[in-house]
């Protein structure tokens, strides 16, 4: 496929959930998102107010994330926060399931987490972080499986953050046998170039979390279709 910017800008998530993100720092890539039509801000669950105020009678999409780096929140925890991240606004949410109780064994476990979390968003978009980084293969296809019986309605590769690693054709390729048709792919950790973003959607990302966003697709402007 040949990618236009429109095209690259419309599968990006544009990040920003550093823990001293300020209320600027939050208005200013939520302008970035309308200068850029990104498809959605990502940002800690505690601005989706604000992002959702800025956004209002715009397409772009309030996304926020929670559970992570470590993913060892308890399971009624995480419901809870699905649901007021829904009360504060967002549509999409990002979580890190527990990958400690996947490394143990404790399948059932996982997926009860899963199914409340996706209960608990009422609708919204759920992506699970599966942090493919600290898996073996044979975990990496247990969680897809889990998340695409629990009706999780994205998987990704990493958060970005502690030990899941960075996004890497080879990495997308699994995941996206993996879920097939049955969940869609988002790509997160180290995507900085245009040249990445674009070899990632070749491979079969639908989305892509990056604070790079901007340079991204200003690396994108003036060099035609890729």
């Amino acid at each position: 496929m040949n990618w236009t910017i429109s095209d690259v800008a419309d599968r990006i998530q544009h990040t920003l959930v550093s823990p001293d993100a300020t209320e600027a720092d939050i208005r200013r890539i939520c302008q970035e998102c309308v200068d850029h039509q990104f498809d959605g801000a990502m940002i800690q669950p505690c601005w989706v107010p604000l992002a959702k105020s800025i956004l209002k009678g715009t397409t772009i999409k309030v996304c926020t994330a929670f559970g992570y780096p470590m993913g060892g929140d308890g399971v009624f925890a995480k419901a809870a926060t699905a649901r007021d991240c829904v009360a504060r606004g967002a549509d999409e949410m990002d979580f890190m399931p527990n990958m400690g109780l996947l490394k143990s064994g404790y399948d059932a476990e996982v997926l009860n987490e899963l199914k409340m979390v996706v209960q608990a968003a009422e609708g919204h978009v759920v992506k699970a972080m599966l942090e493919l980084g600290m898996l073996s293969e044979d975990e990496g296809k247990r969680i897809t499986e889990l998340c695409i019986e629990a009706g999780v309605h994205y998987v990704k590769n990493s958060s970005g953050f502690g030990k899941g690693g960075k996004a890497s054709v080879e990495i997308i390729q699994k995941l996206k046998s993996w879920a097939g048709d049955r969940a869609k792919v988002k790509a997160s950790g180290g995507v900085k170039t245009l040249e990445q973003a674009v070899a990632l959607f070749d491979a079969g990302v639908d989305l892509i979390g990056t604070s790079s966003g901007v340079s991204i697709v200003q690396g994108a402007e003036g060099q035609g279709e890729y």
